[in-house]
């Protein structure tokens, strides 16, 4: 089975013989590696830094297209809204990667403690990309609400276009579809005047 240290943070091991190892480095307990992320709450800026080391060991352009770094690219776009959510609401929310179920592609949590005990809110999000190919926001935004999803799914959209939109244009063409199945319809972008700074943008419910 392979193993991994949580400290030394070295490359899963293999080992055999043994269901609770201790690193051989640091004498620490060692955790079972797994593909799955079930439970595994992850800070924004942690998946953005991840992200940051795909791209630096990889390449840009795998890390932009390549199948295998799906949920990587999926969690980014979560982990951008989820600070965008942390400056605009105040409270800290975290990333889970969706591993074990078909959908959501990702879920952003917080804990309210408003009422003196920890209470988990948590946000389902479907992740879809606007890409070059797609000249029109609006083809992405109407293909995913002609498919049933749960009322308390949202919608994020990741802008990687690198085409420009009239945030009142869209929001006016979401409110003529007829069935709108998402709770929320959200769509994080770089700015065009700043690359290095992202802007998100809510198009339903119109606030």
């Amino acid at each position: 089975m392979l193993f991994i240290c949580n400290y030394c943070l070295r490359p899963p091991e293999e080992i055999i013989g043994d269901d609770a190892p201790n690193c051989l480095r640091c004498g620490r307990p060692m955790v079972r590696a797994t593909l799955s992320y079930k439970g595994f709450w992850m800070s924004p800026n942690f998946v953005i830094s991840r992200m940051q080391k795909i791209v630096a060991t990889y390449g840009i352009r795998l890390a932009q297209s390549c199948r295998c770094f799906k949920r990587e690219r999926e969690a980014w776009a979560a982990a951008l809204w989820a600070l965008g959510l942390n400056e605009s609401q105040g409270y800290e929310h975290w990333v889970e990667i969706e591993t074990e179920e078909g959908t959501p592609d990702t879920k952003v949590h917080r804990l309210d403690q408003s009422t003196g005990h920890n209470i988990i809110q948590t946000y389902n999000i479907e992740i879809a990309d606007w890409e070059e190919h797609v000249d029109d926001l609006m083809e992405i935004i109407q293909k995913k609400c002609e498919r049933a999803y749960p009322s308390d799914f949202g919608l994020l959209i990741h802008g990687r276009s690198g085409k420009t939109i009239n945030p009142d244009a869209v929001i006016a063409a979401v409110r003529e579809i007829k069935r709108v199945p998402f709770a929320e319809i959200w769509m994080v972008g770089r700015a065009l005047e700043d690359l290095n700074r992202v802007q998100m943008v809510c198009f339903h419910p119109n606030m």
